[in-house]
């Protein structure tokens, strides 16, 4: 019975330990470090992304990775919100790479355009390791005029049979290790 008791104490303990350290998650504390590998625009659409708390709750970032048409970057900012649970609630915006066109054959078409994106998503903090974070999200990026009237170029041109649109709204997943 005592084993039992003394588990139970254990269990507890460690229960309520883990749901406040769930509070302060290190991935949102101010000075904190993280690198991240991932998809998406804030990762330079492959790549890698640098982010520091600047404050509780506020990260400054930059990505730069392998976008179709050569080296993606985006720099930017993301407020994540304080929730006892793992997983938080953010918000993000940046500046970078957010469209590429690319045609097989036709290098006069190949370019990477810039422009502001916006998104949303969630922070799932890591169990095992605090600091360490997945971060899934969704993301609206602002095309230019540029893009556009590109993007339609390439449409209407008779040489090309067949041409992905870009998508409107983009997915961003990684894993970032916390580095302090």
């Amino acid at each position: 019975m005592k084993v039992k008791s003394v588990y139970t104490v254990i269990f507890l303990l460690n229960l309520v330990g883990s749901a406040v350290a769930q509070k302060d998650h290190l991935s949102s504390k101010a000075g904190e470090v993280s690198f991240g590998l991932g998809i998406g625009l804030p990762y330079g659409a492959l790549g890698g992304r640098l982010g520091v708390n600047v404050i509780d709750n506020l990260n400054l970032f930059g990505g730069v990775g392998y976008q179709l048409a050569g080296v993606g970057y985006n720099f930017g900012i993301l407020k994540d919100f304080e929730t006892n649970s793992a997983t938080q609630f953010y918000l993000q915006g940046m500046f970078g790479s957010n469209a590429a066109i690319v045609v097989e054959g036709l290098d006069e078409y190949d370019q990477i355009y810039t422009g502001v994106t916006f998104g949303l998503g969630v922070k799932i903090n890591s169990q095992r390791t605090e600091g360490n974070f997945w971060d899934i999200g969704l993301l609206v990026p602002i095309r230019t005029d540029e893009f556009k009237a590109d993007e339609e170029t390439v449409k209407n041109d008779p040489r090309i049979s067949e041409f992905n649109e870009a998508f409107p709204v983009l997915l961003t997943v990684g894993f970032n290790f916390n580095l302090k």
